[in-house]
């Protein structure tokens, strides 16, 4: 730290320093020689640094590169926010976020001076692996070669493997019989000796997409993110290994690192680097296998549950007029290093988390909306309104889309400022975080998001009707400012003409006759989203023309997670006796100009009563207080 805040220092001095007899620059001689003894006592530090290093190395210690130190001095990349400074609700401006950069500590109601903010994990993406020796392949081609035969037995072995279970009626492996046949020449093994729990379940669906095109999403990582958006928080393929066609058939590898999270900040994400395997078993038959495989220096998320994806994955039938039937088994061992919150942990812990049934019902929802997307004509249930063209049709679904994805992306908030204070027993209080943005698709500057759960005693598609309904937003909602809300166009994403696209434009005068609102929203078996962004009319009307790269309009979305609890009912979401509620805010605080501290007290203040104000409308509204 004192190599770079010295260095920095005398650059600057360099840059600025004037001739006491003239008052003008120094001559160019002198500033190199000036250059050359900076360099000179860098060199000297740099080697007391990595003396030190090499110390603590040997002691069993580290400490980062100096590359990776934050600066103490000089510009910093975060802002403030100033008293009688207002602040942007989610308004829209160029940019996606990168990874978060957050508080670890309660907030307190003063001055908080976050520089220097600590720097978030690298991202296990951006890490670089070694290339895989030959043995190292041999091995995950074995491993591969017995997960496929695994999978193909547990689906062919229905009366013996698996059975109901007793607490919500899903199909689970039999755990008495699993390990009879599988544990023995199992090559998985739990890192530690902490207590685990089994998670399994199995589930079939048929989904209007063709087999092959399903099986090329399942192989290509970004595909993948887009298929499974609500759960699948980054993925990326690390290694492609060659096809073995030593074997019956031929098998198609690689190894994969994904980050899932859904629901809540109070929901833990889960990691894996897992092996994906797909092989054709026959002429319009497709087995796809999921298991963990084990990379040297890899680094998880510290309070990440211990993840270890047996063998799990889908059977891929083709079915006539381009659909698929899907079996989707899912087996993961996890250790968890942080209990989760109680209002999700019989949720995580009764298979409704992460189980078979959450990743069926979200493939067969985005094949139907990926369906709607190609259409070529306005069919009958959409209302076009303000949009004219097919072009601007699939611009604002692909707009609604990825405000959903990252709706979802924002909910991990891994490290977060408590509102402590605020907590209840079926509430979770209100957890901020603050992050810095400087990507394309987001406002240039820094972003305050602030997030809650909560239990209502009403059932997810009752909760859902109210959030969607037009003639009472104006009394939740504070972009309406009072005013009721009229519908501009409306596209469908499914089957289910509950689940669309909208832009919605506050009936009102002023300032506030500018705005306009996009919204997406779904409901399914599990629960639903409610996701909402303000825009300018000129960024509005961009979305309408079809004629500007979707991924380049700047949005920051809002909104609502509904999810039902791990309770069964009959009928699902109608029977369903609870609702679990996730409500979420991101506010723009400062712009891209930053000096060195920040005051959390004001923002932090405006988004805490922001969320709590209207979270207590909303339970006012549906009679839950």
């Amino acid at each position: 730290m004192k190599i770079r805040c010295e260095n920095e220092a005398m650059e600057e001095a360099l840059e600025t320093v004037l001739c006491p007899p003239c008052g003008g620059p120094h001559g160019k001689e002198e500033q190199l020689c000036n250059l050359q003894k900076l360099r000179t006592k860098n060199a000297i530090l740099k080697r007391e640094y990595e003396r030190l290093s090499s110390y603590l190395n040997k002691h069993g210690h580290s400490i980062p590169s100096v590359d990776a130190l934050p600066y103490l001095h000089g510009t910093s990349t975060y802002g403030s926010t100033s008293k009688g400074r207002p602040t942007s609700y989610g308004t829209s401006s160029n940019h996606l976020p990168e990874q978060s950069s957050l508080i670890r500590r309660p907030c307190t109601r003063e001055l908080i001076n976050i520089t220097p903010l600590p720097k978030p994990r690298k991202p296990v993406l951006l890490q670089h692996f070694q290339q895989l020796s030959q043995l190292e392949k041999m091995g995950m081609y074995e491993q591969a070669a017995k997960a496929v035969a695994e999978v193909m037995s547990l689906i062919q072995m229905e009366q013996s493997m698996w059975i109901k279970s007793t607490i919500d009626g899903r199909t689970i492996i039999d755990p008495g019989n699993y390990k009879r046949y599988f544990t023995k020449n199992s090559h998985l093994k739990s890192p530690i000796a902490r207590p685990c729990h089994h998670e399994s379940s199995k589930e079939d669906v048929v989904v209007q997409m063709d087999a092959r095109n399903l099986v090329d999403m399942f192989l290509n990582t970004e595909k993948w993110a887009r298929l499974f958006p609500t759960i699948v928080n980054e993925a990326k393929t690390i290694h492609v290994l060659d096809s073995m066609d030593q074997y019956p058939r031929r098998t198609f590898s690689r190894v994969i690192y994904e980050q899932l999270h859904i629901l809540s900040p109070l929901v833990p994400p889960r990691e894996f680097i897992i092996l994906r395997s797909c092989r054709q078993m026959e002429e319009g038959l497709w087995l796809i296998a999921d298991v963990s495989c084990h990379l040297p220096n890899v680094e998880f998320e510290s309070t990440a549950p211990i993840c270890i994806k047996r063998p799990s994955g889908v059977l891929i039938q083709a079915l006539p007029h381009g659909r698929s039937k899907v079996t989707w088994i899912e087996h993961v061992e996890v250790t968890d290093k942080v209990h989760p919150h109680q209002l999700y942990r019989d949720l995580l812990y009764g298979g409704f988390g992460y189980g078979a049934r959450r990743w069926t019902v979200t493939l067969e929802r985005m094949c139907e909306r990926l369906s709607l997307y190609s259409m070529t004509n306005f069919p009958p249930t959409d209302y076009a309104g303000v949009v004219k063209t097919i072009e601007g049709r699939r611009s604002v679904m692909n707009l609604g889309e990825r405000m959903l994805k990252n709706f979802a992306w924002i909910m991990k908030m891994s490290d977060k400022l408590d509102f402590s204070q605020q907590c209840e027993a079926n509430n979770s209080g209100v957890r901020i975080s603050v992050r810095k943005n400087t990507e394309a698709g987001q406002p240039t500057g820094l972003i305050v998001c602030a997030g809650s759960s909560l239990s209502l005693p009403l059932p997810p598609l009752q909760v859902y009707d109210f959030l969607r309904n037009l003639e009472v937003r104006h009394q939740w909602d504070v972009l309406c400012h009072g005013n009721p809300v009229n519908e501009a166009a409306r596209f469908v994403t499914g089957t289910d003409q509950k689940n669309n696209v909208t832009f919605l434009q506050p009936s009102s005068e002023g300032d506030n006759s500018e705005l306009m609102i996009l919204q997406d929203g779904f409901i399914d078996a599990l629960g639903g989203m409610v996701v909402y962004a303000p825009m300018d009319l000129k960024t509005a009307y961009s979305a309408i023309s079809g004629q500007v790269d979707p991924s380049t309009i700047p949005i920051l979305p809002s909104g609502f997670i509904i999810s039902r609890d791990s309770r069964p009912s009959v009928g699902e979401l109608n029977g369903g006796r609870m609702t679990l509620l996730t409500v979420a805010f991101q506010i723009l605080v400062s712009g891209p100009s930053y000096s060195t501290h920040l005051n959390l007290e004001e923002s932090a203040t405006t988004v805490n009563t922001l969320i709590s104000s209207t979270v207590q409308r909303i339970k006012a509204m549906l009679n839950c207080e």
